[in-house]
């Protein structure tokens, strides 16, 4: 993490903040954060995370202290709780299915600067060019579902969706991405049904409920090469692969 704030291998929110006198001081203080917390994390009995790359990350800010205070016991991953089972039974994936499924990529996550909403709606918009171009100027019929939900009484997150829509309008593709605010979780079941491949833009996300709960549901899964998806969720199966 601490590298992220490097201009040619940084990426994430940080990426390139650590370059002239703020940088420097912003670096300072991350690297002492580091290492007080690192230090704390010596006094840990039982450490458990959710998923083999936050395990990778607290192990290398904390197993130096926690060799030195002799705690021996292994830092264990506790995957999160996810209704497989639930989706599952509402959602069927079957040969029949997925005749009845629509051309529409979902994407689902809460409206933070970190999930890098911009960065999919960006690439869709660059898709469905060479689409258009490459079916001779018509339009493709794909869709982007963007669903998630706003924090309580968070005026950024208001403003995070104003930016969304008008980056939407300004690349001419008002009329293929469609916002899902706040959805039910029959709202969400119902697009999961629907829709063909699921998409995740978070870098280093940390596990990834909502990938998980695409495969369940029987999405192609393209995701960021980074963290808990690339590490633990779309990973190859019996000889072949559960996504890109």
């Amino acid at each position: 993490m601490l590298g992220s704030l490097n201009v040619d291998s940084g990426k994430g929110l940080n990426a390139g903040t650590g370059t002239g006198f703020r940088g420097y001081v912003k670096r300072i203080y991350w690297h002492l954060f580091a290492r007080l917390y690192g230090w704390t994390g010596g006094s840990i009995d039982v450490v458990m995370t959710n998923s083999s790359w936050t395990k990778g990350h607290i192990q290398s800010l904390w197993g130096p202290s926690r060799s030195k205070s002799g705690k021996r016991s292994e830092i264990e991953v506790v995957f999160p709780p996810v209704s497989v089972e639930d989706i599952e039974k509402a959602v069927d994936v079957s040969e029949a299915s997925e005749h009845r499924r629509e051309g529409a990529i979902l994407y689902i996550a809460q409206f933070r600067p970190e999930k890098h909403h911009e960065l999919v709606v960006n690439a869709f918009a660059e898709f469905l060019n060479i689409a258009q171009h490459g079916s001779k100027g018509s339009s493709p019929r794909t869709k982007l579902i963007l669903l998630g939900s706003l924090r309580d009484d968070n005026q950024q997150d208001v403003n995070r969706i104003a930016y969304l829509r008008q980056l939407v309008q300004k690349l001419k593709i008002e009329d293929s991405v469609e916002f899902v605010l706040n959805a039910t979780w029959n709202q969400m079941l119902g697009w999961l049904s629907k829709s063909s491949i699921g998409v995740n833009g978070m870098w280093n996300e940390h596990f990834g409920i909502g990938v998980v709960e695409y495969q369940a549901a029987g999405l192609i899964c393209v995701v960021n090469d980074s963290g808990g998806p690339k590490q633990d969720i779309v990973v190859d199966m019996d000889g072949g692969p559960t996504g890109t």
